[in-house]
């Protein structure tokens, strides 16, 4: 599986010091029409942002992040009017081998009251793969066009920090329509809602999709897709017709199971599965999955599916302080795992063997960098290695799985879902979610060894298994 899982963003000030103090400027709607040269390569770009002062005091200017090789041509008023601003190519400070186009707007908002800014842009689109983000393969080509956060294809309030971004697209969800004007033998692919497919002029085709419910990040993928819909589906695909069934009929197994464990999504809209190129990462918003190519026609093993497919029922997490350790990767790797062996009479004990493997994958990477042993798993996302996300608390699901019974642990997931989906939650939420619904049992050392402490990296490095681990909470009477 390609662990990759998009979150990245940008400030000057310190993850902690955002995290108590949260930057007063958000989106709270786009408006953004695209068209493109795929002659030269290039995007042409306006977008209406619809931004709000939360806070008691005036803001005097709006920091925007927009990809390295865009550039802003104007920014104006609702009323026409020109705003002053200024751009400059520059280094994030958290990750310094990512550069961005880091516009600042003068515009004051005044306290509490919301203001309209108009952005022309427009520019190349390269992606970040010469950065680590191998994933971010983002380009403009009429094979396959992706417009999305991860690349910063579209204005986004923020300073050039990871910690900056994430803190800030964490703290409030925005609405949005797309207008994106393409050749007619291509098709846009959108998670939002289809409002209208109009003809225009030299054999073009405009696209207008509208945000289903609030979100906070906007996916746009462009190529000859063809379309396949069931009643819990919408699956846009590229060439192979029998992998596009193979998910319809997949997916709508693992969500009526899912369901049966859970409980229904909140929102009854169907689910749009967008067939992405090979490489570019696989994610999951609440009503759309971008789903790469070698998961989308592996029909043999749909586990890259039932992982996306199973952060449909998954909480936005944000933390008090500091960056999420992305334990809900492990969550849906556990989930994935469960399921393939419950659909399949003929998988059983997977489970059980891939917690195994997930410890022999930890010991092996501590053994290559001790230093991750001295690193609780809170931390994941503050040290930059939620690699492991995927990794160390699959192992931590597990043992809860099988220690506290089926019963319980599906009526916190579906429970915690229920109660945070709308509003959010933090771990420390989690945790305390996790002991109302087994008040018998001792939690609190469970989750201080496997999410505060490293007190499992000892079962780790000690070779322990899973099934010895198991035993030992148990019996576990600390």
């Amino acid at each position: 599986m390609n662990r990759t899982f998009t979150f990245f963003l940008l400030l000057m000030l310190s993850a902690g010091l955002f995290a108590q103090n949260h930057f007063p400027l958000v989106t709270d709607h786009y408006h953004l029409e695209l068209s493109f040269d795929y002659r030269n390569e290039t995007l042409q770009g306006h977008c209406r942002m619809t931004i709000i002062n939360q806070s008691d005091s005036a803001v005097t200017q709006i920091p925007l992040v927009l990809y390295r090789l865009m550039n802003v041509h104007s920014v104006k008023t609702d009323n026409g009017s020109e705003l002053k601003f200024h751009q400059s190519v520059v280094q994030f400070q958290d990750r310094t081998k990512l550069q961005t186009n880091h516009i600042v707007v003068d515009y004051e908002i005044p306290p509490h009251e919301s203001k309209v800014i108009h952005i022309d842009y427009g520019g190349h689109l390269l992606g970040y793969t010469e950065t680590g983000w191998r994933y971010v393969t983002d380009r403009i080509s009429p094979e396959f066009t992706l417009i999305r956060m991860d690349a910063y294809a579209y204005p986004i309030i923020s300073q050039p920090s990871v910690s900056f971004l994430i803190n800030n697209i964490m703290h409030h969800l925005f609405d949005y329509d797309i207008v994106v004007t393409v050749p007619d033998t291509l098709v846009v692919a959108s998670g939002g809602r289809l409002q209208s497919r109009t003809p225009a002029a030299d054999n073009q085709m405009t696209y207008h999709y509208s945000s289903k419910k609030p979100a906070w990040r906007i996916d746009i993928a462009i190529a000859p897709y063809s379309q396949l819909n069931t009643e819990v589906l919408n699956i846009f695909y590229l060439n192979d017709e029998n992998s596009a069934m193979g998910i319809a009929e997949s997916g709508a197994n693992a969500m009526q199971q899912y369901t049966s464990w859970w409980g229904e999504l909140l929102s009854p809209e169907a689910v749009t599965i967008i067939e992405t190129e090979r490489g570019s990462g696989g994610q999951a918003d609440e009503l759309v999955i971008l789903l790469p190519e070698e998961s989308f026609s592996n029909i043999s093993n749909f586990h890259n599916l039932y992982h996306e497919l199973a952060h449909l029922w998954h909480v936005f997490i944000r933390e008090n302080e500091g960056i999420s350790p992305r334990w809900e990767e492990g969550l849906a790797d556990f989930s994935a795992y469960l399921l393939n062996e419950t659909l399949f009479e003929e998988r059983a004990g997977l489970l059980k063997r891939a917690a195994n493997n997930n410890l022999g994958r930890l010991k092996r990477d501590f053994e290559r960098n001790p230093s991750l042993t001295e690193i609780p798993m809170i931390d994941y996302g503050n040290h930059r290695i939620t690699n492991l996300s995927y990794v160390q608390p699959m192992v931590m699901f597990t043992v809860l799985y099988y220690w506290l019974g089926e019963e319980v642990f599906h009526r916190a997931i579906g429970g915690f879902y229920q109660q945070y989906i709308e509003t959010g939650a933090s771990t420390k939420d989690f945790i305390n979610y996790w002991k109302l619904m087994a008040p018998s049992v001792n939690l609190d050392g469970f989750f201080e060894d496997w999410i505060y402490t490293t007190r499992f990296a000892e079962f780790v490095m000690e070779e322990k298994s899973f099934e010895d681990i198991l035993e030992y909470y148990k019996n576990y009477t600390h």
